[in-house]
């Protein structure tokens, strides 16, 4: 996987340096679907309009379709949503946030593709008498795409030894904060969501697995 986030990395910082120091939403969203393609990658980039968000938030979702993969179409979409006119200013700091939820977005879905590729694109399928979103949750895809995703946020802010450590304690872990937002959101959700338990026992393995694999100078931050 380190590949993927290197080039993925590559796309974010291309687009960082080559923005101007003041953009506009339209302007960075254009810029972003262009490197993209010129690093090769067949990925969508869409926005969405969503009236019910306050006017100047937005946020990344993204979604990976095994089917498209197997018949060689476009399988990762990536959404903003927003509730922007698309002309408002975007400054460094805003730019580099929304790099950051690209790039993770966009991994954790490569993530998924590995995971589907793996399998010859057969679906992963697990039964489990809970509710929707807790089997979503607890699904050994999501898991291990989300223990993915959990590394490399820990990683933005800690050096790889000290993570591991502290997964001993995953509890007060996913309570770390930088600044005034969780060092890890994804883990904080999921220890909200679950407690300590069996799954987020799972999680913290594979957790420490991706420590171990990922190189965080491929990380964009």
């Amino acid at each position: 996987m380190n590949i993927i986030l290197e080039r993925v990395c590559n796309v974010c910082k291309t687009v960082q340096e080559s923005s101007p120091d003041i953009t506009n939403f339209k302007q960075l969203i254009k810029l972003t679907r262009k490197t993209f393609k010129d690093h090769r990658f067949d990925i969508a980039i869409k926005t969405r309009k969503d009236k019910d968000l306050d006017s100047d938030k937005w946020y990344v979702m993204a979604y990976y379709d095994s089917e498209n993969d197997f018949n060689m179409e476009t399988a990762i979409e990536v959404i903003v949503h927003h509730n922007l006119t698309g002309t408002e200013q975007f400054g460094s700091h805003q730019i580099k946030s929304f790099l950051m939820e690209i790039f993770d977005a966009t991994v954790h879905e490569f993530r998924h593709q590995y995971q589907s590729m793996r399998r010859d694109h057969n679906e992963y399928i697990e039964h489990v008498d809970v509710t929707p979103y807790d089997k979503y949750l607890a699904n050994q895809d999501e898991l291990d795409a989300y223990a993915f995703s959990i590394a490399i946020e820990l990683l933005r802010t800690l050096e790889p030894a000290r993570a591991r450590r502290n997964l001993s304690r995953i509890s007060i872990m996913s309570k770390m904060r930088t600044g005034a937002v969780y060092t890890s959101p994804t883990l904080r959700a999921y220890i909200g969501h679950f407690g300590m338990n069996e799954i987020t026992k799972k999680l913290a393995k594979k957790i420490h697995r991706h420590l171990e694999s990922i190189d965080k100078k491929y990380i964009f931050m």
